[in-house]
């Protein structure tokens, strides 16, 4: 078997990429997103691939990207949670008391996932020291179960105080749970615990993660399942992957236990596919933009290394202060811009771009498939960016005069013309990029001016000159993969991957007593991973070991995440440690206090299979640029009109230059070059863009 695909569903598409492990040779395919049946569209991308040759029974590996989870928690469609927590405790409605800005007078409270008609409380209590203060009661689980069922639950959440210490009440209740909905005729599958997902300390950040997984569990099996069942039935005997937030990937079955840890899959391949670029090219700080159909997204790679968060906020944004989990996921960022976000005018008549979008259906106004609402890829027409007949190379038809006729009442409204209308929407939904970018770098402390910017996706390529130009980036790369299905051949790229994290506070001491207790739990958590691993068939003598220690200052409430040396502990590393904590938190806050104490909270292990990753080759050009050369064409620069040369990006040769203002229509996206920059194409069939 020597094909391995990539899957990664969008707001508007799909995208498929296959590649041959044997010789390299890769084959793509981008089709219509099907919401809210996704399976569809990845099935009539696996079938167009079938057409190219690429045969499932042939298939090793499919890795799949996907965005049922967050589909479901954002248009709030999952399952009727029933949620059994300790008794006198109601922790999913009091969340934190803490504001984030406490003179943001629009902040409203979150509403929890579920409702305290389905909450039972249990008479259960382990205290701080891990010990048992009341014991549960198992008739008590048995007739909460029957009763949460009566009132129409679909799933079930298990949080109880303290079982990030001792999880024994969590593990107990699930079985007497799955006995209750057993005697009843169902099959308890959709029981989660908070300890299996997180052994963190914060109740309210567990319990919500807990309910979260549970609220998107039986939609996200069901859908598995269907793509399980249709890809066996087309001879599919590989592994079935899904790509995980913290960078890596886990088999299905894992995947359909723990839902939430694939979140934010999908871009996060995008910043992995964008280290092995970067290896290559020898670049090593990235930062990486993927434009998307209605989001943008970035990432930032320092040294080729992601920032990995061990909490991540759902829909948290200015005014709202979102739902938190408790799953690893590489910081990243998002907003609502991208190509098929709507613009708009707002009540003090100022010119707004998203957050919604048309997505799939209908689309841009110009797609002609019933769109009224003018769109960002409608700005771009009316600018002259893109080509005025067609997209995807040709596969994608399009109406110039149905992109005029939707920006007239926005141009009316405005008493702009038509052009100056189109091009100030694309200034706005550049500058919300560069704002997003600054989230990610400025507001980090990196000088983004010491970063190559990876441009990726549908609309990518298009603004990453006008973030640049803003932001003083000296060089841009558009992969060599096209740019609109680059998550898909990242998702290739991805190593098996598990974590665990576990709180244990106790303040740093150089004795055996202290290296001890740091040993035994590192390898009692090293041993489950394993396990984890073996239970998935992966040999164990290929599996690496990190370890990390979350740190703080004696008194801090916040930690810095350290990475620890492999092997048992000793003094010198103890010493060690403590001198990486001290070098971070200068680094991080500006100061050190190295003669303070510090405490241990967190012990974060990861364990890594790794995959070989897909190769980009050298090219060879037969190409001059009289082949790649496809006209002028008028274009709008906010100023005045011009008349600028496109180019055919897939014909143009490796040893030229373009100098801007010029576009390079390709197969998946189109790249604006503006006059501050010049490009070339390098050995690999990478787009280079240079300022001039």
């Amino acid at each position: 078997m020597v094909w391995r695909i990539g899957i990664d569903i969008g707001g508007a598409f799909t995208d498929l990429f296959a590649v041959d492990s044997e010789n390299g040779q890769g084959f793509w395919v981008k089709v219509e997103s099907t919401p809210p049946h996704f399976e569809k569209g990845v099935l009539d991308g696996i079938g167009q691939l079938e057409e190219q040759g690429v045969k499932l029974e042939d298939t090793s590996q499919i890795i799949h990207g996907q965005t049922v989870v967050i589909n479901t928690i954002v248009t709030r469609s999952g399952a009727n949670v029933g949620f059994f927590t300790t008794s006198g405790f109601d922790v999913l409605e009091i969340q934190r008391a803490n504001r984030r800005d406490i003179f943001n007078f629009k902040y409203k409270k979150p509403k929890p996932f579920t409702s305290r008609f389905f909450t039972q409380w249990i008479d259960e209590r382990i205290d701080a020291d891990k010990k048992v203060y009341k014991p549960l009661k198992k008739e008590e689980l048995r007739k909460g179960a029957l009763k949460l069922l009566e009132k129409g639950a679909e799933s079930f959440a298990i949080g109880f105080i303290n079982s990030y210490l001792n999880p024994t009440h969590e593990v107990q209740a699930k079985i007497e749970v799955q006995k209750a909905l057993e005697e009843t005729g169902i099959r308890g599958d959709f029981i989660t615990i908070s300890s299996d997902l997180s052994r963190e300390w914060r109740e309210y950040e567990r319990f919500n993660t807990a309910v979260l997984n549970a609220y998107v569990q039986p939609i996200f099996v069901k859908y598995l399942t269907k793509l399980e069942k249709a890809f066996k039935e087309k001879g599919f005997n590989g592994v079935f992957y899904l790509t995980l937030a913290a960078g890596g990937m886990a088999t299905s079955e894992f995947s359909k236990s723990f839902p939430i840890a694939t979140v934010e899959g999908g871009p996060v391949a995008g910043i992995m596919g964008s280290i092995i670029l970067g290896r290559l090219l020898d670049e090593k700080n990235l930062i990486v933009i993927d434009g998307g159909s209605t989001t943008t997204k970035a990432g930032l790679a320092k040294e080729l290394q992601c920032q990995i968060n061990t909490e991540y906020w759902i829909e948290q944004d200015e005014w709202n202060a979102g739902y938190p989990t408790r799953v690893p996921v590489i910081n990243i960022n998002e907003i609502g811009t991208g190509g098929t976000s709507i613009v708009w005018v707002d009540e003090a008549g100022n010119l707004q771009v998203g957050p919604k979008a048309a997505g799939a259906r209908p689309g841009p106004a110009c797609y002609g498939m019933g769109g009224k609402l003018p769109t960002l890829t409608d700005a771009y027409l009316i600018a002259g960016y893109l080509n005025p007949d067609f997209l995807l190379g040709g596969k994608l038809r399009i109406d110039k005069e149905l992109a005029y006729r939707a920006f007239e009442g926005i141009s009316q409204r405005l008493k702009l013309d038509l052009k100056n209308t189109a091009y100030g929407a694309i200034r706005v939904a550049n500058d919300n990029s560069s704002n997003l970018i600054r989230l990610i770098s400025v507001s980090k402390g990196y000088d983004p001016r010491e970063f190559s910017l990876v441009a990726h996706g549908g609309s990518g390529p298009m603004m990453a000159p006008f973030i640049a130009e803003e932001l003083g980036i000296p060089k841009i790369i558009v992969p060599a993969i096209p740019s609109g299905v680059f998550n898909a051949w990242g998702m290739i790229g991805l190593d098996i991957r598990h974590e665990l994290v576990q709180t244990e506070i106790q303040e740093i001491r150089e004795n055996k007593d202290f290296t001890d207790f740091l040993n035994s739990i590192f390898s009692n958590l090293e041993e489950k991973i394993l396990k984890t691993f073996q239970d998935e068939g992966v040999a164990l003598g290929t599996v690496e070991i990190e370890k990390y220690l979350d740190l703080r200052y004696v008194g801090q409430a916040h930690t810095l995440k350290v990475s620890v040396s492999a092997g048992p502990l000793g003094g010198d590393e103890i010493i060690g440690i403590k001198n990486r904590f001290n070098e971070s938190h200068f680094k991080e806050y500006g100061f050190s206090l190295n003669e303070s104490g510090i405490e241990v909270v967190n012990f974060h292990v990861v364990g890594v299979h790794k995959i070989h990753h897909p190769q980009i080759e050298k090219q060879e050009s037969h190409w001059n640029l009289q082949d790649a050369f496809l006209g002028t064409r008028k274009i709008f620069n906010g100023i005045s009109e011009e008349e600028i040369p496109i180019y055919k990006k897939e014909k143009l040769p490796l040893d030229i230059t373009l100098f801007g203002p010029c576009v390079v229509e390709g197969d998946t996206s189109t790249i604006i070059i503006t006059p501050t920059f010049k490009a070339y194409h390098d050995h690999f069939g990478n787009f280079i863009l240079v300022r001039k």
